[in-house]
């Protein structure tokens, strides 16, 4: 099948390309502005761009598309600090995640909602949570508005992973981290890996 864009319908193509691009990561961003209220929100269009200096790029959406005005909470709260916490999401925190993901009023934060615990951060404002066994603090570098959605590019200043996730050589233990990722509206684990036999 060919399908080229004036035969379809923006939202159409989406539905396609989300169920497409898989699996995605989720940076699930906790941040804090001028209210000092604690947001928790998921982002599954996200990615590190860069090693040298490690940067991340998350597209956010308006904030008209579900019945805000103005910006996201989360995007008005890095406008407003400057900085903002990643962190990364594995399959026993994925309730808490989803949950995090419903529309609160402002003054209302996602910490309380789900029960998680809001712990200071060393370098940037924003709270990251203790429960994720790995969060990434955040400055913020710029934000692009491309179409309904605005992209976050942030800088890593600091990096948290549990002791017990680490391993020798900067290695990752996969099975403790136990990571999940977006597939169109489902999640995924991310569990059975393999490298490619040698050519």
């Amino acid at each position: 099948m060919i399908i080229e864009k004036p035969q379809f319908s923006e939202h159409q193509i989406a539905k396609l390309v989300k169920a497409s691009v898989v699996p995605r990561p989720i940076a699930w961003i906790s941040s804090v502005g001028k209210s000092g209220i604690p947001n928790l929100a998921p982002y599954s269009y996200f990615n590190v761009i860069s090693h040298n200096p490690i940067m991340f790029i998350t597209s956010i959406g308006r904030g008209a598309n579900v019945g805000k005005d103005g910006d996201k909470d989360t995007l008005a709260n890095i406008k407003d600090s400057g900085d903002y916490v990643i962190n990364l999401v594995s399959a026993r925190l994925v309730n808490h995640m989803h949950k995090s993901s419903t529309i609160y009023p402002k003054e209302i934060s996602e910490f309380e909602k789900t029960g998680l615990t809001p712990i200071k951060s060393i370098l940037v404002t924003a709270p990251r949570v203790e429960e994720a066994v790995i969060s990434m603090e955040c400055r913020l570098d710029r934000v692009m508005e491309l179409g309904d959605f605005n992209q976050v590019i942030g800088e890593l200043v600091c990096y948290h992973i549990q002791d017990d996730v680490y391993m020798e050589n900067d290695k990752v233990d996969y099975a403790k981290y136990d990571p999940i990722g977006r597939m169109a509206a489902n999640y995924t684990y991310v569990r059975d890996l393999f490298f490619p036999e040698e050519i």
